[in-house]
């Protein structure tokens, strides 16, 4: 379980990364696409989480 939140917590990491940088470069519209999946894993981390 533990290994899983980390993974998680790397990815998300990794997404908030790609989003500034994309977001550094004038593409707002990938910035946003990542943004958006970030939003959505996070609903996925608390619905997961608030099952347990």
């Amino acid at each position: 379980m533990n290994t899983m939140k980390e993974s998680n917590v790397r990815a998300l990491a990794m997404l908030k990364y790609q989003a500034d940088r994309y977001q550094s470069t004038g593409n707002g519209v990938m910035s946003q696409r990542i943004n958006a999946q970030i939003r959505s894993m996070l609903v996925e981390m608390n619905n997961s989480s608030s099952k347990n």
